[in-house]
């Protein structure tokens, strides 16, 4: 997975963050499933953070240069 995810857009990664999410919340989810889950969500959740936090230094840079 760790190379698929790599290849992953922000948009298909976060729709699979949802879908483990959306098992997390099921009734009648057994622990072992929800944990599962749990665990493949908070690796596509990184994986969006890390995304994001990217974007967010990219903004900042190009704020800076745009301020000079």
């Amino acid at each position: 997975m760790a190379n698929q995810k790599n290849k992953m857009s922000f948009e298909e990664a976060l729709a699979e963050l949802e879908k483990f999410a959306e098992i997390l919340k099921k009734d009648g989810t057994t622990l072992e499933a929800a944990m599962q889950s749990y665990e493949q969500g908070m690796k596509y959740y990184n994986y969006c953070n890390e995304i994001l936090n990217s974007a967010k230094q990219k903004i900042e840079i190009y704020r800076k240069k745009n301020e000079e």
